[in-house]
């Protein structure tokens, strides 16, 4: 494995850690500025209606990644693998579960990972 696959993996587990936290600064910084975020439901997100949303809309209850295909190229990398979760919808308390297909785009900049674009696609029955 390589050291970059093995500082995306890091990277990837700090997010999730992020998320579950409820920590938006820890969250923020591992954005990119021009970030887009492709929902479940096919909503796009930039990064400020990223950040909102987890601010306003959802708790983080549990955040699991299983097994990532990560391919880099110098400072560029793509993540795939699945993604699960468990949220709360503040509003309303309603729980929803995820079951996901993401593929990620990141970014070195200044020697850190950023997320550059999340892409999230329901799991074939």
């Amino acid at each position: 494995m390589t050291l970059e696959i093995s500082m995306l993996e890091e990277v990837e587990a700090r997010r999730c850690a992020a998320l579950m936290a409820g920590d938006a600064g820890a969250l923020e910084a591992m954005l990119a500025a021009d970030l887009v975020h492709i929902h479940l439901d096919g909503r796009v997100d930039d990064k400020t209606g990223y950040m909102a949303g987890f601010r306003e809309q959802y708790l983080f209850r549990d955040v699991v990644r299983g097994a990532l295909n990560i391919r880099t190229w110098g400072d560029s990398a793509v993540m795939v693998g699945p993604l699960t979760q468990r949220l709360t919808l503040r509003k309303s308390g309603e729980e929803i579960a995820v079951r996901a297909i993401t593929t990620q785009t990141w970014q070195r900049s200044g020697g850190e990972w950023l997320l550059t674009t999340c892409h999230n696609a329901p799991v074939a029955s």
